[in-house]
């Protein structure tokens, strides 16, 4: 009888444990099943633009040594999946088109549709550059009412962070064609720079919108690049281990903790947020929102940063021409134009000349311009709003940075893309004779009388300074300065006023010299 119930008590129990084990890996074969599946990388869409002109290429997973058959023109490319199950097929350069369909055919079959050929920019950068056009259309009604759209196709690349290292796929984004509808969700700079070339140059134009509001520099940098920076590669090297990072993703909740008890009922201020965050340290969106992006290829990169690293603008410029040399050697495309914006006016102008951390690093972005092969730099001071960190006027911008492309990527004979820019300055008694490159047709002022000049001797103690323009040469003077030794122009976090331009319409660049002497 004992032996009996022992037996119906096993036999219940295999049962159970046999049924639970079949419900379990029933639940793994449509996991396996969808692993197998081919996919595409997130990057590929319908109506998304592939760069004309170069071999371009497809990829994305299945399971491991699937075969990979690619449809196009009506012509067959084959691949495999390696042992991680990824693959990647190689097609030839195509002329700029629209309409065109691939097919990719495994185990499942996949289809793009409505692909154009065309120039394809990536957009990168912090806030100004994910603004989008909805955020500015009170200054821009037009342009969610036009009667056509250029062939104009934006890519929203997901927000996401990662520090584990560089990413096989983005977490996610879709294709969109500009028209009534869809536009209001671009970035408003990525529009106008992609609307101006899209009606100059007659072919698809492109924008992979990849930023993220208030990241400093270092977070669209690899822990490779960031080696000659100590201190941000060690927090990335630190984040990169889970323990670690867990660690101080609980140390941060405690300082938010604590400034909370110690101001009760008060709402916790942005800087803590942000330096409290784990979102804006060193490589995390790179990982997770450039890398993925490899083996894409670009006409050229537009670029909008620079705010998030003004509470310590020293070394910019090094860790700028760092981030242009590693995009370049990750795409492969040592070439590749970067056209990027320099800081806008902002804040209250000052009513004596004082110093200003993003006058200094607006002078680091000129020096990058000026030793940096294949960029452009579009001015943004006389665009700026005082009370705004975003300005609304997007369009300049946007179309400033266009005459980067149509200069470097385009080949346009005679453009003025670079605005003027200090050559030198030499003291002649009590005045300052400052002359320029860049000039294009001329100098010219907009206004009465010409404004934004400081002026100082061996002390550095600034004054303004009265200047005049006569035959694009520039005279600087004060009578409380009888032997100058500086000289600064639009040197101020808001330079509001400086209104030196050049005949075709671009401001001159800020800066600040020491005078050499006649």
């Amino acid at each position: 009888m004992r032996s009996k119930r022992l037996f119906t008590i096993r036999f219940r129990f295999y049962s159970k444990l046999l049924g639970a084990l079949t419900l379990l890996l029933g639940s793994l074969a449509p996991l396996s099943n969808a692993y197998a599946e081919v996919k595409l990388a997130k990057l590929f869409s319908d109506s998304m633009v592939i760069q004309r002109g170069q071999p371009f290429n497809l990829w994305g997973t299945a399971a491991a040594g699937e075969g990979i058959k690619v449809v196009f023109n009506g012509r067959s490319y084959s691949a495999q999946a390696n042992g991680q199950g990824r693959w990647l097929v190689t097609l030839p350069a195509q002329s700029a088109s629209t309409g065109q369909t691939i097919e990719i055919h495994a185990s499942n079959s996949l289809a793009l549709s409505d692909v154009a050929f065309g120039d394809v920019f990536l957009a990168g950068g912090q806030s100004n550059m994910e603004y989008k056009l909805d955020q500015v259309i009170s200054r821009f009604p037009e342009e969610k009412t036009l009667d056509h759209y250029p062939d104009v196709r934006h890519f929203d690349v997901a927000r996401h962070y990662d520090f584990s290292g560089p990413q096989s796929d983005i977490n996610g984004g879709q294709w969109a064609k500009a028209g009534k509808d869809t536009v209001g969700r671009f970035s408003a700079v990525g529009w106008f720079f992609a609307k101006d070339l899209s009606e100059r140059v007659g072919v698809p134009i492109g924008v992979i919108s990849s930023n993220v509001g208030a990241t400093p520099i270092e977070s669209w940098m690899s822990l490779e690049a960031l080696q000659a920076f100590p201190e941000a590669q060690a927090m990335a090297y630190k984040l990169s281990n889970e323990t670690s990072r867990m660690a101080l993703r609980a140390e941060y909740a405690q300082q938010r903790k604590s400034w909370l008890r110690k101001n009760p009922n008060q709402k916790l201020p942005w800087l803590i947020k942000h330096s409290t965050s784990l979102d804006f340290k060193p490589t995390g969106f790179y990982n997770a929102m450039i890398a993925p992006l490899q083996p894409m290829k670009f006409a050229g990169v537009i670029w909008y940063q620079g705010e998030g690293n003004t509470k310590d603008p020293k070394g910019y410029s090094d860790k700028f021409r760092g981030l242009i040399g590693l995009w370049r050697e990750y795409f492969a495309q040592p070439k590749l134009p970067f056209m990027f914006v320099q800081l806008a006016n902002f804040q209250k102008p000052d009513m004596q000349p004082a110093e200003s951390r993003w006058a200094e690093l607006r002078a680091q972005q000129a020096e990058v311009f000026s030793t940096v092969d294949y960029t452009s730099m579009a001015l943004a001071i006389d665009v700026g709003e005082r009370h705004d960190i975003h300005p609304k006027d997007k369009k300049t911008v946007g179309e400033r940075l266009a005459l980067g492309a149509r200069h470097w990527v385009y080949g346009e004979p005679g453009v003025d893309y670079v605005s003027p820019m200090v050559s030198d300055a030499r003291a002649s008694g009590a005045r300052v004779v400052i002359n320029f490159d860049y000039i294009g047709e001329g100098l010219t002022v907009r206004g009465d009388r010409l404004s934004g000049f400081a002026i100082a001797g061996e002390d550095e103690k600034y004054v303004w300074a009265k200047a005049s323009l006569q035959d694009n040469e520039v005279t600087v003077w004060s009578d409380s300065v009888r032997k100058p030794k500086h000289v600064r122009y639009a040197w101020a976090t808001n330079p509001e006023g400086a209104n030196l331009y050049s005949i075709s319409g671009l401001p001159a660049v800020p800066f600040s010299v020491e005078i050499e002497r006649y």
